[in-house]
């Protein structure tokens, strides 16, 4: 995509002026709009690819404006971001209700703004080509009347396709995706969990990374530390992900994962620091198995701990990084997750050690 056009939406002028040059700075043209009446005509007439405007303005705000854009044929996709000065997780929950993609706080980082840009502008793209893909299944899907198991079957197809594609893009291997899903499978299994709840863990935690597909290989293979505006990029990963597994018609389920399953307990994770409860299950589960393996498996940047070092850790950090809870559970399933770990273990991995 060549220059995306970001609508900038804000009654203060000061306000749009700056992200304005903050959007012209790194690439984008721009067009402004000092209110949402005017907003939706600007859209009407331009079709922008992503649309920036603040929460609190008079006559229609931002929520109200994100409601209405949905409600437009071009709106139902364009990447809105919402500018707020209120921090609350409520404000953030109705955001994201209304239709809202992300949202920052003020006063607006120029950095994380700008990553947060570029993402959209990558999840834009990405999504014009999977949606046409999307089109051609579901087309075919139609003129052949194909039953409920055929569809499973081009779904479970998809889903492997998105799995590869993750794999040829990151350092992880498709033996760390096996693993993922097993671990998660398995705890969610011994959580409670309904079979059918359990089997779509299990097929869709795989995916949880997918969206580094849209990272640059500079960023995603970098040897060295990351810089600041690296690691706002890096995190859009999520954003990224849940953009094009729901493009691709997967169920909420695996969108969630790919969205929350850096979020955490405490509040303090991304890309929208839910907390507790309000982070869904699925993804609480997902990011417990990824989190251990992570701390078991070798990397070029570093050594494996052993699974009892591992676990050791898992307990440091439940309550604030991980769902307690679930750490409790992970404690009381060990025996099963070690033999999923060694079941799928990497040939080229030093296998941790345990007894």
């Amino acid at each position: 995509m060549a220059r995306p056009l970001v609508l900038i939406v804000d009654d203060e002028d000061i306000q749009r002026t700056h992200m304005a040059e903050l959007a012209r700075e790194a690439g984008f043209k721009t067009v402004e709009a000092p209110n949402g009446i005017e907003a939706l005509e600007v859209f009407r007439h331009l079709e922008p690819h992503i649309v920036v405007t603040d929460y609190h303005m008079p006559g229609m705000d931002g929520r109200g404006l994100v409601a209405r854009l949905r409600q437009l044929r071009k709106g139902s996709r364009v990447p809105i971001m919402v500018i707020t000065s209120d921090d609350l997780r409520r404000t953030k929950i109705q955001l994201l209700q209304a239709g809202a993609d992300d949202f920052l706080v003020k006063p607006v980082d120029s950095l994380e703004f700008t990553a947060r840009l570029m993402a959209m502008a990558r999840r834009a793209a990405l999504v014009d080509v999977l949606g046409t893909v999307t089109v051609q299944r579901n087309e075919a899907l139609r003129s052949l009347q194909v039953r409920t198991r055929e569809l499973e079957g081009l779904t479970l197809g998809l889903v492997a396709a998105l799995e590869r594609a993750s794999t040829l893009n990151d350092t992880d291997t498709g033996r760390h995706i096996q693993r993922v899903s097993g671990y998660a499978a398995h705890l969610a299994r011994a959580w409670g969990g309904e079979e059918d709840f359990v089997q779509q863990v299990q097929r869709y935690a795989g995916l949880h990374d997918i969206g580094k597909v849209g990272i640059p290989d500079a960023i995603l293979k970098k040897p060295g530390r990351l810089e600041p505006l690296e690691i706002e990029q890096m995190k859009t990963h999520t954003l990224i992900g849940a953009e094009l597994l729901g493009e691709a018609g997967l169920p909420a389920l695996s969108v969630n994962i790919a969205l929350h399953h850096h979020e955490r307990w405490d509040g303090g994770g991304y890309p929208h620091g839910l907390a507790g409860a309000n982070i869904p299950r699925e993804a609480r589960l997902v990011s417990i198995a990824d989190v251990f393996d992570a701390m078991v498996t070798r990397r070029v940047y570093k050594e494996s701990l052993s699974l009892e070092d591992a676990a050791a850790e898992l307990r440091r950090v439940a309550g604030t990084q991980l769902d307690p809870e679930l750490v409790l559970l992970f404690e009381r399933e060990e025996a099963e997750i070690h033999a999923i770990f060694h079941q799928y273990a990497d040939d080229s991995q030093e296998v941790a050690s345990w007894t």
